[in-house]
């Protein structure tokens, strides 16, 4: 092999490498903690608005005393901090009743679930939770399940309650 073969084989190892480390910090500057950490939400239509966590607890929240039985994981109980995932629509899209039929919730390791516009208009029945017995969730990073998920408070089970919460679609 030519040497400037190898001398062009060993460039493109090194910017690529330099775009995967820049990718990697960038990422992580993204996620610092605080008000830094976002939700998006967003309809089939192409509406969306996005949310950090301080502008969640701005909006009225509910705290809930719920136990979730889990078939692959340890069963929790506790009590639960969110915003009711109807007051979060209502203040992304105050028309969103009747609009929408079902709402995917996508969790940042690619998880997805979805309820109903059913399940949602049960008053405090969906929460975009962001905190556990007082104490805000922990994200992916530290071993938590946060910094949002999901709780189906009349569900038994945690199917439907997405961790890592990154992004809510109205459909």
């Amino acid at each position: 092999m030519k040497k400037s073969n190898i001398a062009i084989i060993v460039t493109l190892a090194v910017l690529i490498a330099l775009v995967a480390i820049i990718a990697l910090v960038n990422r992580n500057a993204m996620r610092l903690p605080g008000d830094s950490a976002a939700l998006l939400v967003f309809s089939e239509s192409g509406a969306h608005r996005e949310y950090t966590i301080d502008e969640l607890k701005d909006l009225p929240s509910v705290e809930i005393e719920k136990s979730i039985a889990s078939s692959k994981h340890e069963d929790e109980t506790g009590v639960f901090t969110g915003v009711p995932l109807e007051t979060l629509l209502t203040d992304a899209d105050p028309g969103w009743q009747g609009k929408y039929d079902e709402f995917l919730f996508t969790g940042e390791d690619g998880f997805v679930s979805s309820v109903f516009a059913s399940d949602v208009e049960q008053p405090e029945n969906v929460l975009v939770v962001y905190a556990k017995d007082g104490e805000t969730l922990k994200g992916s990073d530290e071993g938590g399940k946060g910094p949002l998920r999901i709780i189906v408070v009349s569900d038994t089970f945690g199917n439907r309650s997405a961790y890592l919460l990154k992004s809510i679609e109205a459909k």
